[in-house]
């Protein structure tokens, strides 16, 4: 009998194991500090024993192919600092992994597409990627091209993503940094984008974007992410020759949103007449992060078929991820032996808890690897008091006023100097007939800026605003 518990014993630390090996890459859109009240989130909203990985989001790439900050005011020292206080999660999580994103749906392929296919451009990104990751201290990078020969990429692109990989691959390995990739799920899509068996040689691991299968534009009520369909997404790539332990299972903490065409008529499949209502948080139509679909309070079914659950208010439907049926994905991961799993994104699970538990499905996608999670979680200021926005400090000349906006701002243009112009006091101005416009002086000395294409300057909080909350005169 003891023999037999020392066995028992055994089998079952060897499958804890197993399961600590296995990654749960958490990636963060980092503009959702720029949203309002309880959506706001910042680095101290992390629990950094939650993740294995933090995929900071996202960093963008010039025409020359250099890699840059997308918004250097969040990112930078100088500014609100995100990058140096998620690199210091690490103090708390010695474990932990940081990984910078390059790309993502809003940079396009285009750009990427030209680099690749550029001796002197891969050098010039490779470069200064690797100059930015290693003076940061980043562990490696994530490159997010939506998509390799799609999006105005060209056929030439899957046989350059390759060679692109390789190069970087070469680069890194004697650094010890990691090198994954952000990869559309379904075959269709992959088909034309990667040459799977090739790619998978230079990857530490491929996240699988498992979701966003279904939304309003189909006509039709539909789920994010139904579990067959998630299934056949990642046999394919098994099928095509990805290694299962490189392949990261991809999980939503969102849902897909519409607008039913008729109210009666609101089983999966009916007619919707376009996307639903904006949620509080994330204020995009057709989009609600489970933060906000948790709070809605509608009438939910889990549907058998899908293993999803929707809900439904009114001539509101949203179909979406719960506890339940990512417990189902992570059997998956499992049964598969997959690498691990991955989530877009932690910003957007009820990581204030104000429905229960603080960051109820990462939790759940922990427990499916065999992690307990215990009484925890949530970083140091989860569930606690929102931080509201600051006004620009006017102490260093430098400083640049920046958006409260709901999705990632570009960088307002470099300041330029002219000196003792209108400027008989201190502070922040708007420019005469351009609300786009405004300067800053400084004893005497101008220093003229330009908010972000479609944004006004808000002389009340002195930074750059949505026009629907400026009051422009001109």
């Amino acid at each position: 009998m003891k023999t037999l518990a020392c066995l028992v014993l055994f089998f079952v630390c060897l499958g804890q194991m197993a399961s600590s090996d296995k990654i749960l890459n958490c990636y963060w859109g980092t503009w959702a500090n720029y949203r309002p009240g309880n959506g706001k989130f910042e680095p101290s909203n992390i629990d950094p024993f939650l993740c294995t990985h933090i995929s900071y989001t996202f960093f963008g790439i010039s025409d020359a192919g250099e890699f840059k900050s997308l918004d250097t005011w969040l990112d930078m020292d100088d500014g609100l600092g995100f990058i140096s206080k998620t690199i210091a999660l690490k103090q708390r999580n010695p474990k932990l992994k940081v990984l910078a994103v390059v790309g993502g749906w809003n940079e396009g392929s285009a750009k990427y597409s030209a680099m690749a296919a550029d001796p002197a451009k891969r050098a010039t990104f490779i470069s200064s990627t690797l100059a930015f990751i290693r003076q940061h201290g980043f562990d490696g990078l994530d490159l997010d091209w939506e998509y390799p020969g799609q999006r105005g990429g060209s056929s030439a692109d899957r046989a350059n993503f390759v060679t692109l990989l390789r190069e970087i691959k070469e680069a890194f390995a004697p650094l010890g940094l990691e090198l994954g990739i952000a990869v559309g799920a379904s075959e269709a899509s992959a088909a034309i984008s990667y040459d799977i068996p090739a790619i998978s040689e230079h990857l530490t691991f491929i996240n699988v974007m498992t979701y966003d299968f279904h939304m309003a534009m189909d006509g039709y009520l539909g789920f994010n992410a139904p579990l067959p369909e998630v299934e056949r997404s990642i046999d394919y790539w098994l099928r095509q020759g990805a290694p299962a332990e490189k392949l990261i299972l991809g999980i939503g903490f969102y849902g897909h949103s519409y607008q039913m065409t008729d109210s009666s008529q609101n089983q999966p499949g009916a007619a919707c007449s376009g996307p639903g209502e904006a949620g509080p948080f994330t204020r995009e139509k057709g989009f609600m992060g489970y933060h906000e679909i948790c709070e809605n309070n509608w009438q939910t079914v889990f549907d058998s078929e899908s293993k999803s659950p929707y809900a439904f208010s009114g001539d509101q439907w949203i179909g979406y991820d719960n506890v339940q049926s990512i417990e189902l994905k992570m059997q998956l991961v499992q049964s598969r032996n997959l690498g691990g799993a991955m989530t877009w994104s932690i910003e957007t699970d009820d990581f204030r808890g104000l429905c229960g538990e603080t960051y109820p499905l990462l939790k759940a996608m922990n427990r499916g690897l065999g992690v307990d999670t215990g009484n925890g979680g949530g970083g140091s200021n989860a569930g606690g008091a929102v931080t509201e926005p600051k006004p620009i400090s006017t102490a260093t000349p430098t400083s640049t006023p920046m958006p409260t906006s709901t999705s990632t701002p570009t960088q307002t243009s470099s300041p330029t100097l002219e000196v003792k112009e209108n400027c008989a006091r201190d502070g922040f101005f708007m420019k005469n007939g351009d609300c786009n416009g405004f300067f800053r002086c400084v004893n005497g000395d101008r220093f003229n800026f330009k908010c972000p294409t479609g944004l006004y300057f808000d002389i009340v909080t002195n930074s750059c605003n949505w026009p629907s909350g400026v009051k422009c005169p001109y």
